[in-house]
């Protein structure tokens, strides 16, 4: 397999209400999941909209990544990395959070999958 090739493998993503996902290119998926992971780790209050409205700042290689922040925030949800909570300082807001399987150091990308 070319380099190529390798570089735009589809994923296929999980939707955590079990409907079926979408398909997106890995090194997309990768730098977005590596993105979600960072800011829920690194923010106290991480919500889907702030995600997105930081990800627009930053992931700006990619297009529309509104719909890739989303579909790869499913995709953890799904997989059991991230999960919605209410949050603790806002009435009916739900902020992500890791859970203890995403918080193990050192994993590769793959351990994603």
């Amino acid at each position: 397999m070319g380099l190529m090739e390798k570089n735009n493998e589809l994923i296929e993503t999980e939707h955590p209400r079990k409907s079926k996902g979408v398909k997106i290119e890995r090194e997309a998926y990768a730098a977005a999941a590596d993105f979600i992971l960072q800011q829920i780790r690194h923010e106290e209050d991480a919500t889907l909209a702030t995600l997105i409205a930081e990800a627009e700042k930053t992931m700006t290689t990619y297009p529309n990544v509104a719909w890739l922040v989303f579909h790869v925030k499913l995709d953890l949800e799904a997989k059991g990395f991230i999960r919605l909570m209410p949050s603790r300082l806002k009435r009916n807001m739900f902020v992500l959070r890791l859970t203890p399987k995403a918080r193990q150091k050192g994993k590769p990308f793959d351990y994603y999958q």
